[in-house]
């Protein structure tokens, strides 16, 4: 039988969720970002960033969230 959760538990599973799919988020877009850097695609690279400092920062949010949780 499984034990009831403890609330903070449940909060930090729910932020590490949120943390995983802003780093799936993140290693797409460099994927991307990479694979317009070896076309020599500079504007291409530009608008695959686009939003990088945003996802970074919430990331950084997330990790403080737990980090203080």
């Amino acid at each position: 039988m499984n034990k009831p959760q403890t609330t903070v538990a449940a909060i930090r599973e729910v932020l590490f969720r949120n943390a995983d799919t802003v780093n799936h988020q993140l290693l797409g877009r460099f994927g991307t970002v990479a694979d317009h850097l070896s076309r020599h695609e500079d504007r291409a690279v530009i608008g695959a960033l686009e939003g990088a400092e945003a996802d970074i920062a919430k990331m950084r949010s997330l990790m403080l969230l737990l980090r203080d949780c």
